[in-house]
């Protein structure tokens, strides 16, 4: 065999185990430049200075964008430190300047890196660009694998990689445990455009007299001892002050609840993410079986399995849009007064919409839900559907703003012994106020529930978070008449007033750790707060008896399942203190929640 021959073999042999030798484009022309000078530039220009200045920094930087001597690799970090600028003061062309970055030295993959961030990180309505942020994050990887190959990979990419993984594992971070391999952590190129599927877990323990978090159980209790009220003899409440005082202290209880939902969730670039759930929830001892003896407690067992869909599509220079819908089938008993063992099947559609913009450096985000219930008339026992007393119907609609402050904040600073104010960087300060009508309907009474909320919260300086929460609620009770109009019906109506305060301490802050964290074992810790939680319940009009305070400590955990294929999994234990001092009750409320993935927080 001569030597041609001996090539073409080789050729041919390598061919066939898909290791054929790579043809390689000549690097881009100038130096070499480590991606993060970007980074530090951009930072440098934005160090002790407010939105204003950072503005007229990024007009010094436009005026010219770069020398005409300047070689290609010079220009990209030049376009890439404008990018960040614009960013950073909410400019709709950011974007713009982040592709000419990519476009003048498109071997570079940190570049790739900074943009898919963008989308991550700064953009997006209730979440995440996912499907721009993953297409920039797969190009990097991909460079980063030629750049191997060419021999031309430098210490820098190692770290550029590095933020890649992480930056991906965040992404896909709700998600749960990876069932094919694509887009399981340690990512490949491949994964971009290949289909995710994924299954993630919540599991709820609790013993607590709110049945969620932030539920309002004082609201809960006063509804129910309006309706003891209403099936009693008349003037109960005076004519027989001992069986009063008892059905008041008996309603304010604490059955434990377990809860399980289970999502398999399907992620593909075209597509968005599609999941399909189910769930389970069984309360022991939860609901009053009729509310003239509040002693008489049957379980809640609910069963529900659904379909949702959630995509962010960016729509700049306008906004940017989040449609979120869920679709489930409902099976639930215990709930029905009078009848523990009836079961309701009915249909429950959801709509969260969302919209965001940035305002300069601040961001914009309106967001509604729509619920409704389409609870079938009761037909347990030989009960007439037909009968009014047996209607019933619920639905749910709230409007939410929040308005984002990421510019620098003057504030002062107590490590300097001076309350003058400096200009210091936060996480961000959040307002936000909002509004919920809830009107359930049940036989012969209607409630109606109107919430008005508002709030702020402060993320930072430093390793501290705090918020604040003032929620009105009315509620607007009524009673359906023989004619079929509706009275108002003052023991099921009233007004209370919470308010919140909730102080946090990041022990390990996820910031300081922009690559994959250290892991220990198959896990690698990522974020670890601790929480202080308090409120106080007020009546303003209306029934008093459960105004109460509360407040406790909480633990929430987070870890990137490295060994795992980068599943997350989000781990938060609490104990809340609460005293109901107009009936001289105390509750020790519990709490366990695991998190595999998860949906909404």
């Amino acid at each position: 065999m001569n030597t041609r021959q001996l090539l073409a073999s080789s050729v041919l042999f390598f061919g066939l185990l898909g290791v054929a030798p790579v043809a390689h484009a000549a690097p881009v022309a100038g130096p070499e430049i480590n991606p993060f000078a970007c980074q530090g530039d951009a930072d440098a220009a934005q160090d002790d200075r407010s939105i204003g200045q950072v503005q007229d920094e990024l007009k010094k930087k436009l005026d010219p964008p770069f020398e005409p001597t300047d070689e290609p690799t010079v220009r990209a970090k030049k376009l890439c430190v404008i990018a960040r600028l614009k960013a950073r003061v909410g400019s709709s062309d950011a974007r713009e300047y982040f592709d000419r970055a990519v476009e003048t030295n498109p071997d570079e993959p940190g570049y790739d890196m900074f943009l898919g961030e963008y989308y991550a990180g700064a953009r997006g309505a209730k979440g995440q660009v996912v499907e721009l942020a993953e297409k920039f994050l797969y190009r990097a990887l991909e460079k980063l694998d030629a750049l191997k190959a060419s021999g031309r990979y430098r210490d820098f990419h190692a770290i550029v990689e590095d933020h890649v993984r992480k930056d991906l594992l965040v992404l896909y971070q709700t998600d749960g445990v990876p069932l094919l391999p694509w887009k399981a952590f340690r990512q490949h190129p491949s994964g971009y455009m290949a289909p995710g599927v994924a299954v993630s877990e919540q599991f709820y323990l609790s013993r607590d007299t709110r049945s969620e978090l932030g539920g309002n159980d004082a609201g809960g209790f006063t509804a129910e001892i309006g309706l003891y009220k209403t099936r009693s003899p008349k003037n109960i409440e005076f004519t027989d002050p001992k069986a009063f005082k008892h059905a008041k202290y008996v309603i304010a209880r604490q059955p434990l609840r377990i809860d399980s939902e289970t999502q398999v969730n399907i992620r593909q670039n075209y597509l968005g993410e599609v999941s399909l759930l189910y769930g389970a929830l069984h309360a022991y001892k939860a609901a009053i079986t009729t509310f003239g003896n509040p002693d008489g407690l049957n379980d809640i067992d609910v069963k529900q399995f659904g379909v949702e869909y959630k995509r962010v599509i960016p729509l700049y220079p306008l906004l940017d849009l989040k449609l979120q819908a869920k679709v489930t089938e409902v099976k639930r008993i215990g709930v029905v007064e009078y009848l523990p063992d009836c079961e309701q099947d009915f249909p429950v559609y959801e709509f969260k919409p969302a919209i965001s913009r940035f305002i300069s450096s601040d961001k914009l985000t309106v967001s509604g839900t729509f619920v409704y219930m389409g609870i079938k008339p009761i037909a347990c026992n030989g009960n007439n559907p037909a009968d009014p007393v047996n209607v019933r119907g619920r639905s749910i609609t709230a409007a939410n703003i929040e308005y984002a402050i990421y510019s620098p904040l003057l504030l002062p600073s107590v490590g300097l012994a001076s309350l003058r104010p400096y200009r210091t960087p936060t996480r961000g300060l959040y307002l936000n106020a909002g509004y919920v009508n809830d009107n359930e309907i049940f036989g012969d009474h209607r409630v109606i529930n109107e919430t008005f909320f508002a709030g702020a919260r402060l993320e930072g300086p430093g390793a501290y978070d705090i918020g604040i929460t003032e929620i009105f609620n009315q509620a607007h009770g009524t009673q359906v008449a023989s004619d079929g109009s509706e009275v108002p019906n003052p023991d099921i109506s009233g007004k209370m007033l919470r308010s919140s305060l909730t102080i946090s301490r990041r022990l390990i802050n996820p910031d300081e750790t922009p690559g994959v964290p250290n892991a220990w074992g198959p896990f690698a810790n990522h974020a670890l707060n601790w929480v202080f939680p308090f409120s106080f319940d007020k009546s303003v009009a209306g029934v008093n008896y459960y105004e109460n305070v509360r407040g406790g400590t909480q633990f929430w955990w987070q870890v990137f399942g490295t060994g795992l294929w980068g599943s997350t999994l989000l781990t938060t234990v609490g104990y809340d203190f609460e005293y109901f001092y107009r009936i001289n009750k105390p509750a020790h409320n519990v709490f366990l929640t695991a998190r595999l993935g998860w949906r909404d927080l």
